[in-house]
């Protein structure tokens, strides 16, 4: 169900979920969303590239277009580059790099999807409208209870 609530924070629980999430959990140093912008550090070396990288990437704006009443892509701009300079660094051909591409959604769809796990994403974006900053530790408390 979407709701009228900031899209911004749903963007940010997308990418907290899903990198909390996946098989290999991306490290976090911190989410952050103060009503107009978010962010969220992931922390990894720039040369480490793998799939759950491409997943965390996307999953921001898939979130927020599923929960976010008022969705809009220019929250989504700089992690789509990023999705893509990870996807080039994955594979040469084209063929390749659409087929990754669409595991990594398919992948991202499914996570969200779960209705527990939509859930979980509810609770992040609430958590983030409260409190403007959110550890590790607070994520994974949300995402566990």
């Amino acid at each position: 169900m979407k709701r009228k609530i900031d899209a911004q924070a749903y963007h940010e629980a997308g990418h907290v979920f899903i990198a909390r999430s996946m098989l290999e959990k991306i490290p976090i140093t911190e989410v952050y969303y103060d009503g107009m912008e978010g962010y969220t550090k992931p922390a990894w070396t720039a040369g480490d590239i793998n799939f759950e990288k491409l997943c965390f990437f996307i999953a921001g704006e898939i979130a927020e277009y599923r929960f976010a009443e008022d969705f809009s892509e220019r929250n989504s701009g700089a992690d789509r580059k990023d999705a893509e300079n990870i996807l080039f660094l994955l594979a040469d051909d084209y063929a390749t790099q659409h087929a990754i591409w669409l595991h990594a959604i398919r992948t991202v769809n499914k996570l969200i999807d779960k209705p527990e796990n939509a859930g979980k994403i509810e609770k992040i974006a609430a958590a983030l409208m409260k409190k403007a900053s959110l550890s590790e530790s607070e994520v994974d408390a949300l995402i566990e209870n």
